[in-house]
């Protein structure tokens, strides 16, 4: 998503722009595929950042469509039904409505009341978005900000799963600006899935001429005195250029480098990686008693995300239901889909020869499926119900994350260390996406955008 923001902002000011694609699709993490005559996004739970009414032309992505000249109607988003952060027996409801979320802190946490005020106004205090801001703890500032901790933990599940490269914790610059993304203005979906942001980028590029190389990787990027003067392709093919764009991430970005500064740092690497398995069943949500969209839980008071010693850790989650986004053909769907995603040790996945993997891999379903049913409401389905609906399973792993996004550890989010200003060791080569920490669909659109504004059309 960055990469081809970035190309297509600088293609609009007359720039000659080359876009170097890996794999045979575009999208990274946030791509599709096929299944049996079925299309699936890979990364879409949901598109933050939906407009309320209070942030007008302000929003996010809002700004992002007008900086690459897309029209916003031509996403056909439909928000969410509503949804819920579960801790054991705690739960706190949330939908599109921020006065709504609102009412649900202070029925679940009367004495927080006035301290939760003040954290609001703590956030709205904080320039988030500077490419200077200091990286602090959201842990410690949310425990000194509470009386009651499980509020504090309570809101560190979705903002941490949906965009914290850190083990436990996530920096409250990202925290920030996921709680505005999430809470404050809302969760949405393309009705036709991530190909409704995708196919309009692409068409762009190809209308302006813009070539894409596909299915062919970067190799190395030679450099001399401080700058980068060429890349090299795996087919051993060579490309010149003023000024690079790299979205692979801070670590592997380095590592493609033939004369390094300094070597990778262990505190860059980022470890955590998810699991997600995808289920096609008959019917729609509704007919099970389900019509919630997204359920954050965790088993525990205390919140954990965390790279697990086993392959998967099922005692935290993200359990999504696409067809509870309010699209009005949701209505007459005849099969729907169940999406659960659990914390996954690379290490462990990596290390399965074939036969190995696929059978932990239907271990981990099972388990995952079971799991998310205690968490959903009672409805009319248990476990064998289900498992009688389902037409089609499908699972990704940390292995797959590393195959389509090079992240080192199939780092969901990339590395801890972020490059917020876009620079790197080299000066014409820049850094867009994940670990320039800018989070989710909205966030890598901006990050491509700001680096091309900021790097090349018109630098500081």
């Amino acid at each position: 998503m960055s990469g081809l923001s970035a190309a297509l902002r600088l293609a609009m000011f007359g720039k000659n722009v080359l876009v170097l694609e890996k794999h045979y699709v575009v999208g990274g993490l946030n791509s599709f595929y096929a299944r049996k005559g079925r299309k699936f996004d890979v990364g879409l739970h949901a598109v933050t950042n939906f407009p309320s009414p209070s942030s007008g032309k302000t929003s996010p992505l809002l700004r992002a469509c007008r900086q690459l000249r897309i029209p916003f109607e031509s996403l056909n988003l439909y928000e969410q039904s509503r949804s819920r952060i579960s801790f054991e027996d705690k739960h706190i409801r949330f939908n599109n409505e921020f006065s709504f979320f609102l009412n649900e802190i202070y029925e679940n946490f009367p004495k927080e009341k006035d301290r939760f005020r003040n954290f609001l106004q703590k956030m709205e205090d904080f320039d988030a978005y500077s490419i200077n801001v200091p990286d602090l703890s959201t842990r410690s500032i949310l425990k000194e900000a509470f009386a009651e901790p499980l509020l504090g933990e309570m809101l560190l599940c979705p903002t941490s799963y949906y965009g914290s490269a850190q083990e436990n914790d996530i920096d409250f610059a990202t925290f920030t600006m996921l709680f505005d993304a999430i809470f404050k203005q809302g969760l949405a979906r393309p009705s036709h899935g991530i190909r409704a942001i995708l196919d309009p980028l692409v068409q762009k590029l190809d209308e302006m001429g813009v070539k894409r190389l596909m299915n062919n990787a970067v190799k190395k990027i030679k450099t001399y005195n401080g700058k980068a003067t060429e890349i090299v392709m795996d087919n051993e093919d060579t490309y010149t250029a003023d000024h690079i764009i790299s979205t692979c991430g801070l670590v592997e970005t380095e590592e493609l480098l033939t004369k390094k500064k300094t070597p990778p740092k262990e505190n860059k690497m980022g470890n955590f990686s998810v699991i997600e398995t995808i289920s096609v069943f008959k019917g729609k949500p509704t007919d099970f008693g389900w019509d919630e969209t997204v359920i954050f839980y965790n088993d525990d008071q205390e919140f954990r995300y965390e790279k697990p010693k086993e392959s998967m850790d099922s005692t935290s989650g993200v359990i999504c239901i696409p067809e509870n986004y309010q699209d009005p053909h949701n209505q007459k769907v005849d099969e729907s889909r169940l999406r659960i995603t659990n914390p996954a040790n690379f290490d462990k996945w990596d290390s399965l020869e074939e036969p190995a993997y696929i059978a932990e891999k239907a271990r981990c379903e099972t388990v995952m499926l079971q799991k998310a049913l205690e968490y959903l409401p009672k409805g009319q389905i248990q476990k064998k119900d289900f498992s009688d609906a389902t037409l089609l399973k499908d699972t990704f792993t940390p292995r797959t994350i590393k195959k389509y996004t090079n992240h080192a550890n199939g780092a969901l989010y990339g590395s801890p260390v972020k490059s917020r200003s876009g620079s790197s060791q080299i000066k014409n080569l820049y850094l867009a996406g994940t670990d320039q920490g800018y989070i989710g669909i909205v966030g890598a659109m901006l990050g491509g955008i700001a680096v091309a504004n900021n790097r090349i059309l018109r630098p500081a």
